[in-house]
């Protein structure tokens, strides 16, 4: 008697998420689960500063999670009028300190790494000898010569000590940067006549490019959100951005006996404008210096 021959089984019919999506593990779910919970997190804080600088006073003491419905702008103009003089300064320091950080270490960082002297490995075993060191182990002794120096009291000498104090970082990772160039490239640019000076302009930094706006960015961050090292250096009457908001109270309510959390709130939102700036203006480069090989030995 001849067996009947199996019937094939019919896979079930994905259902619609299955064809948006595929199949998905549950593990994965998980994962994305977790991520978006903590990206809620991360943003919840923000959005309650904007929140409640969005809303007067009085409203924010009777109902404190409601809304800003309807806004207003009034944080904003008292805010503003009194941090715009902390915020220039603050990004005038930035600035000047981010320049001559890199003009000082992309000629040293080019002579590490392309040039041939005596004691050249010493000097970059220093360099990461410092790297290892804490920063507050090194506040007091920097401030003693700082002061000694005559960089205390003015914004001139705290520019000063960030360039100093940021060579160390900077000059590791342009050097390492460098050392990943092709040699190819240097020796064509000798060939042609070019010097030493005119390599470093000409071939070396424009290939650098990615990493020394990721040396930019670092620095604008440490130097912009710095509180510890301008409340040391620079009077009361030339403060930076951090220092100001640290101290910061409204007009309005300097014969209140509550903050004016509006006003405040206004004033944090104001100060993230630059470094969200940044970010969106440097962002390509940043992720190309992270990626590029930049950590590589």
């Amino acid at each position: 008697m001849q067996a009947n021959p199996p019937v094939p089984r019919m896979s079930p019919s994905p259902s619609p998420l299955e064809r948006l999506f595929g199949r998905v593990r549950a593990s994965t779910v998980l994962q994305y689960t977790l991520l978006i919970v903590l990206l809620v997190l991360s943003f919840f804080v923000l959005l309650v500063m904007v929140n409640m600088s969005l809303r007067p006073q009085v409203f924010i003491l009777t109902d404190f999670w409601g809304l800003a419905i309807p806004p207003t702008t009034i944080n904003y103009q008292d805010s503003f009028s009194q941090l715009i003089e902390p915020m220039l300064r603050t990004l005038l320091v930035c600035f000047a300190s981010i320049i001559g950080i890199l003009a000082v270490a992309c000629p040293a960082s080019y002579a590490l790494a392309r040039m041939s002297f005596p004691g050249k490995q010493l000097i970059f075993y220093g360099v990461l000898a410092t790297l290892a060191i804490p920063g507050v182990v090194l506040l007091t002794p920097h401030f003693i010569l700082a002061k000694q120096l005559g960089f205390y009291g003015s914004l001139r000498g705290l520019v000063t000590t960030y360039i100093i104090g940021g060579q160390p970082f900077a000059i590791f990772l342009i050097v390492t940067y460098f050392l990943n160039q092709s040699e190819e490239i240097f020796e064509a640019a000798r060939i042609d006549g070019a010097s030493e000076v005119q390599a470093l302009i000409r071939v070396a930094i424009p290939l650098a490019w990615p990493i020394l706006m990721t040396i930019a960015v670092l620095n604008f961050i440490g130097i912009y959100s710095d509180l510890i090292w301008p409340s040391l250096m620079v009077p009361r009457g030339e403060q930076t951005l951090i220092l100001a908001l640290q101290r910061f109270v409204s007009q309005a309510a300097e014969l209140q006996s509550r903050p004016d959390w509006g006003v405040r709130s206004a004033g944090y939102a104001l100060s993230i404008i630059p470094q969200l700036v940044l970010f969106v203006v440097a962002m390509k480069y940043f992720i190309q210096g992270l990626t590029s090989g930049a950590l590589k030995g």
